[in-house]
């Protein structure tokens, strides 16, 4: 297996382009530009830039800086078309359009609606994000957390269009991932937590009128799925996959929002998605109470829940669904799969295929036919992993380890394993808290616990970078261990900030390397190799540093590293860190880099949200908290003398 040569079109995710968008296509070419996040169709947050390498990296110096005015968490990189830069900020959702010619002097804002953020706060999962806007025929997209779509004109800021896509009494929101493809906006949301029933959706990107809307399970007509629709794997060659594959209407509730970002293939005009965790997270009510379906090697037999914790490949003209892959069947373990799917050529012997890498969030890294959902390599774990064995090559399917799988009842649960399985002592324990408090004997065991790893994610959403040059897919990983069992409860409509995801945590996580023994390091940089299925290097934090990556041309990384609130150039071929500068802040927004008037810049937003890391009066002076603190502020570099 090796990487196929790369043309220059090709590695700006240039391909025929007929059903394309012919403005992005252009603009995307054209390396001064970033019109999208992850900057070009294919994915790979690679910028062919070449005026700062390796060799004069150290020169960079602060060129401008510009107050973001909300104190919040960025995740949008900015996008740059020409002489302006665009800024997509955390709810209450601005946006900036800023003169490049006058170091960053504001041409224009634009400010969402914002009337029903009180609302929609307490039900947005995790923060107030928003991932990015899209750039298009001088028109800009983007969402609002309270499920907004609009459309302004890139000139002048002036509203075009607006939508409200979404239902907030079903705890849906928009956190602003999208794509433009050809005449239609697609756009996904948010909400698996709290038993939303995920979809992607579009818009004519001229008039704002909604085309199609798929969901992630259900009836097929609900889905797209039809006549196109050629799965590889024989559990998903079933009449209604996307159905019988969950108890009776559980899929109703079933999660599987798109909350990650596009990626496109011009050529085949079809492009991918990736769900979310499946909904709720207790498998009980999903399948019949207490009853699981394994082979002898592992693998699920039925009621996989269908297509949350998926990969989706749709026609992106018509939103019909062309092939889909389960990566985590009847997912219990939030193990869902918003990240990106970058698509590579790749040669698996001497026969060239049109691939998508994925480094999961289950912790296993993939490499499939992008035209037909077929595995291409033997899938591996990049951290450790004790709830799939490995991965079953005839079915796609993991095999999973029986002891990890999570029930309701220690009685279901004893049916098929002893792990977990309570002593006389623990039953003492238990019996007497149970008297003692009732209902709020919670901490006593109950012998449904199962220690997970890697728990909810081997990585996250953050955007990972792919270089031709080195043929290096690099990401941030985390190596989090920790217990937990399942609870019960019942959705409810409108949905509220208590949510529907049915378990509960049992122990302090912890923090464990691929060996599984125990470490400090918390979080990697990893340089993995989709060919010959090794890391190649990685660095190692002992502080949480998982950060958006871009690459350019001259095989350098720039990535923030929240473990002492820097932002750093790292030699893509070996790990070196080669420069850094310390903007005392988090980085959770991929860089950018563009040029202009000749030059070649980088900007990012160092940002945290409020209070997430308080620090104690008495830290260190060196405590990483203080690096974790309050505030937004966008930097721009360029080589100084």
């Amino acid at each position: 297996m090796k990487n196929i040569a790369f043309s220059a079109a090709v590695v700006a995710g240039v391909c025929s382009g007929a059903l394309a968008n012919e403005d992005v296509l252009k603009l995307q070419a054209d390396p001064a530009n970033n019109v999208m996040p992850s900057i070009t169709y294919n994915g790979w947050n690679f910028s062919q830039l070449d005026q700062i390498t390796l060799d004069n990296v150290n020169k960079l110096r602060v060129d401008w800086t510009f107050q973001i005015g909300v104190a919040d968490e960025a995740q949008a990189p900015p996008l740059v078309v020409g002489d302006t830069m665009y800024i997509a900020t955390p709810k209450p959702n601005r946006i900036y359009a800023l003169d490049l010619s006058d170091a960053g002097a504001i041409k224009w804002e634009f400010r969402a609606d914002s009337s029903n953020l009180s609302e929609v706060t307490p039900l947005a999962c995790c923060g107030a994000q928003t991932r990015g806007i899209n750039y298009a025929e001088g028109k800009l997209f983007f969402q609002s957390l309270g499920g907004k779509v609009y459309s302004l004109d890139a000139e002048t800021g002036a509203l075009l269009w607006e939508k409200q896509a979404t239902d907030i009494k079903a705890a849906e929101t928009m956190v602003g991932n999208g794509i433009v493809i050809k005449d239609l906006y697609i756009a996904g949301m948010a909400g698996g937590e709290y038993g939303a029933r995920g979809y992607v959706v579009a818009f004519d990107i001229n008039t704002g009128e909604e085309k199609w809307r798929y969901y992630s399970m259900g009836p097929n007509k609900d889905v797209g799925i039809g006549p196109r629709f050629k799965p590889f794997y024989k559990f998903d060659q079933i009449e209604n996959p996307a159905e019988a594959s969950w108890f009776e209407d559980s899929w109703k509730h079933g999660g599987g929002t798109n909350w990650g970002y596009f990626t496109y293939d011009p050529e085949l005009n079809m492009f991918y998605h990736s769900t979310g965790n499946c909904g709720p997270w207790n498998p009980d009510y999903r399948r019949p109470w207490g009853e699981l379906d394994l082979d002898a090697n592992g693998v699920l037999q039925s009621y996989r829940s269908n297509y949350c914790a998926s990969i989706l490949a749709r026609d992106a003209t018509t939103g019909e669904l062309i092939w889909a892959y389960n990566v985590t069947p009847q997912d219990q373990w939030d193990l869902d799969e918003p990240n990106i799917n970058p698509l590579v050529d790749l040669e698996i012997n001497g026969v060239k295929h049109k691939a998508l890498v994925r480094a999961a969030r289950n912790g296993y890294f993939y490499v499939l036919d992008r035209t037909t959902g077929e595995l291409l390599n033997d899938p591996w774990p990049f951290v450790h992993q004790n709830i799939i064995k490995g991965i079953d090559k005839a079915t796609g399917s993991p095999m999973y380890n029986i002891d990890t799988m999570l029930f309701t009842n220690a009685e279901d649960r004893l049916k098929y394993t002893q792990a977990g399985a309570l002593t006389e002592k623990d039953k003492a324990i238990a019996a007497e808290e149970a008297e003692l408090y009732g209902e709020d004997a919670g901490d006593a065991p109950s012998g449904t616990e199962a220690v997970i790893c890697p728990t909810i994610a081997a990585r996250n959403w953050e955007n990972d970078a792919y270089s031709p040059s080195t043929g290096l897919l690099y990401t941030s990983v985390q190596f989090g261990c920790r217990s937990m069992r399942m609870t019960e409860g019942q959705y409810v409509y409108p949905m509220t900030a208590e949510g529907y995801k049915l378990f509960e945590w049992t122990g302090e996580k912890f923090w464990v390397d691929r060996d599984g023994n125990k470490t400090d390091v918390k979080n990697q940089l990893q340089a993995n190799d989709p060919v010959t299925g090794k890391t190649v290097w990685s660095i190692d934090y002992v502080q949480p540093s998982q950060d958006p990556i871009m690459a350019t041309a001259t095989d350098i990384l720039f990535v923030g590293g929240d473990d002492k609130g820097a932002f750093r150039a790292i030699n893509a071929k070996t790990g070196e860190v080669v420069w850094e500068f310390r903007t005392g802040n988090n980085t959770s927004v991929s860089p950018v880099t563009y040029m202009h008037d000749g030059k070649q810049y980088i900007a990012v937003i160092a940002s945290a949200r409020p209070g997430v890391l308080p620090v104690a009066a008495d830290a260190a002076p060196d405590a990483v908290n203080r690096y974790q603190r309050e505030g937004s502020t966008l930097y721009v570099f360029a080589l100084g003398e």
